[in-house]
């Protein structure tokens, strides 16, 4: 039974190192040197595969996807290669025009530029994607999301993206992004979730001048002048030179004068 055991033991062993061993050398073929790739309709068709491999690997980091975003993984069921020349996927064929764009900005609106001013780099689809398969704004994001499922929903997707998020480079988290995101419901007629999102603002940025404007704002808006000068005078506290604030302020608190 002991030897069993110990048999047993080396055996899973063995079958996980297989399988290891398998996936590095499928993940090499694909890769090898002596294989052209085939079906490049925008990509030089005489690169090389390892050049290739970096340009696919800078997309999927930039979009923070993986290879099977763009290119026929239904084989993989199957512990088949993926079918990199396949135009099956429609996400491939949005690359190939995304690529011909980023090549067409760099190489004639930005060397136009270059003639007025020299220090300018090159755009590249991380400079918009940051790490996001689809280019959303956040404001654009939650407004969507309110509009199918409502302020709790929209709420909800802000913490989940904040948690996942926060930090990096993908989407703005600063004070703007959730009064704007304010505005456009205020727009739709919606006043008490407007004012809801920019007490939310408030909360998450106690320090931020703009967000008690904006609160000062919406409360004058309602009629309630007695919070509206105190929240604009929160936001000129915050900072003294609040254009904005301060001529509510002159108004509010003298009437008479124009």
């Amino acid at each position: 039974m002991f030897l069993a055991k110990i048999n047993s033991k080396y055996f899973i062993q063995i079958v996980i190192l297989a399988i290891v061993l398998f996936g590095v050398t499928v993940s090499k073929a694909q890769f090898s040197k002596d294989q052209k790739p085939k079906n490049l309709k925008v990509l030089s068709p005489n690169i090389e595969g390892e050049e290739l491999k970096k340009i696919m690997q800078g997309f999927t980091a930039a979009l923070g996807v993986k290879c099977n975003f763009c290119h026929d993984d239904s084989k993989a069921a199957d512990f088949g290669p993926m079918d990199y020349s396949s135009d099956v996927k429609k996400e491939k064929q949005v690359a190939r025009t995304m690529i011909t764009m980023v090549n067409d900005i760099n190489s004639d609106l930005l060397k136009k530029s270059r003639e007025i001013e020299s220090d300018i780099g090159e755009v590249a689809c991380v400079t918009c994607h940051r790490g996001a398969s689809h280019i959303d704004m956040l404001e654009d994001i939650l407004f969507r999301t309110y509009k199918r499922g409502g302020l709790e929903a929209a709420f909800n997707r802000y913490n989940d993206l904040r948690k996942k998020y926060f930090g990096g480079y993908t989407y703005d988290f600063r004070d703007h992004t959730l009064l704007s995101f304010s505005s456009k419901v205020s727009d739709e007629g919606n006043a008490d979730d407007a004012l809801a999102i920019v007490l939310k603002n408030c909360e998450l940025f106690p320090e931020s001048s703009p967000s008690f404007t904006f609160l000062g704002d919406l409360y004058l808006k309602r009629g309630d002048n007695e919070k509206a000068i105190s929240n604009f005078e929160k936001a000129v506290q915050l900072d003294p030179n609040n254009r904005f604030a301060n001529g509510q302020l002159k108004k509010l608190k003298n009437p008479e004068k124009k």
